[in-house]
């Protein structure tokens, strides 16, 4: 009997622990989902300011509503920062704006939504993109043809470096554990399409050029990797780039479906990446594994650039307007604000127009994404 009892109590002690466990591990998959309410913001060219609005999202359905908004400088006839990319820091707690007028980058405090300074870079700054750890920011000045650092020291920001690059540097993005950064190039303006444009791999301790990966293009707009930083991805108007990241050796160049590939993202899922056409008003879906279109989806007129919700699910893509800082790809839209894509219908689920006369929307950012968050997981 008492052999009996205690093999009752081992049973009843361990069906505790199998509960204590299930149930410790629903919770931890709870603290892990993905929100349902985020932010986008949207830099508004003509108007020189951040547009905020506030996203629940469910089901096949995302409700939008309008929460606020940054001046980055006093109202005028014409912008004098034309805020181009957004793009935030760790922990979602500072935004870094690219202004191509003001020619420099503004820091945002993102939970206070103020700006907090302006550094000055260099002329047209296109893209200013923090370090993982947010120590360092590199902005891409396509006038100058340089990218200069940008140290940070809590509030405090200082010039570091300047780097020469070829001809129009646009966009860069970091390696996960800070190491190398690599720049996008556009290469001479009158170059042949199919003959310019580059990656360009950066020793970040050093400062000096290890690699470049040409052509991707003329006019390169975006790089990025693959989430095992196996594949590099370059975009440009006229061409879609997949290189090995280690060797530099281009595996394969697609012809997006219309005139103009720009901004593109890969989905956290590691399934797919989306380019936006500008021309086509359209997004070419590739399949992340064999870098294959699989479609090409109908979004709005101008598509420019892209971010996704928390969950991965949906994609926000910023649509032009009156192009203000020049229009040398045919880029005026009529519909300046955003759409908003469901990944799994591939249907668009909402648009948000942006009013004014002067509304350009270039960049936009979730806070938080899902793209981000993913990538900071992996460090």
């Amino acid at each position: 009997m008492r052999t009996r009892e205690i093999t009752r109590r081992i049973v009843r002690v361990l069906g505790l622990v199998a509960v204590t466990v299930v149930l410790a591990g629903c919770a931890a998959v709870e603290r892990m989902a993905a929100p349902t309410r985020y932010e986008v913001w949207v830099p508004d060219q003509g108007y020189d300011k951040i547009l905020i609005y506030a996203v629940a999202e469910g089901d096949g359905e995302v409700k939008i509503t309008k929460s606020g908004e940054i001046a980055l400088a006093p109202p005028g006839a014409e912008p004098t920062v034309a805020p181009h990319i957004v793009l935030f820091g760790p922990g979602y707690k500072r935004a870094y704006v690219s202004g191509v007028r003001a020619g420099g980058m503004f820091v945002v405090d993102a939970e206070k939504r103020s700006v907090i300074t302006r550094v000055p870079t260099g002329k047209v700054a296109h893209a200013a993109t923090p370090s993982w750890d947010g120590s360092r920011i590199w902005v891409a000045n396509v006038g100058d043809n340089n990218i200069v650092e940008i140290l940070a020291q809590g509030d405090t920001y200082t010039k570091g470096r300047t780097i020469a690059t070829d001809p129009r540097p646009s966009c860069a993005f970091w390696s996960r554990d800070d190491t190398t950064f690599w720049v996008v190039t556009g290469g001479p303006p009158k170059a042949p399409e199919d003959q310019a444009g580059t990656i360009t791999v950066v020793d970040a301790k050093s400062g000096q050029v290890s690699k470049v990966i040409q052509p991707i293009g003329r006019d390169g707009c975006a790089v990025l990797p693959s989430y095992d930083e196996r594949w590099l991805y370059g975009s440009s108007p006229t061409q879609f780039t997949v290189a090995d990241a280690k060797t530099g050796q281009i595996e394969k160049r697609i012809k997006p479906s219309g005139k103009d590939g720009h901004g593109f993202m890969p989905t956290p899922d590691g399934k797919y990446i989306l380019l936006a056409v500008r021309q086509s008003d359209s997004i070419d879906v590739f399949d992340a594994r064999t870098h294959e279109r699989i479609r090409t989806v109908a979004v709005g007129a101008r598509p420019d650039l892209m971010d996704l919700s928390p969950s991965g699910r949906y994609a926000f893509i910023s649509l032009r307007g009156k192009p203000v800082t020049g229009d040398p790809h045919a880029l005026a839209g009529t519909e300046p604000g955003f759409a908003v894509l469901d990944t799994q219908t591939w249907k668009v689920v909402t648009k948000v127009r942006v009013e004014g006369e002067l509304a350009d929307i270039h960049g936009i950012a979730t806070r938080p994404s899902g793209f981000w968050n993913w990538y900071r997981a992996r460090r």
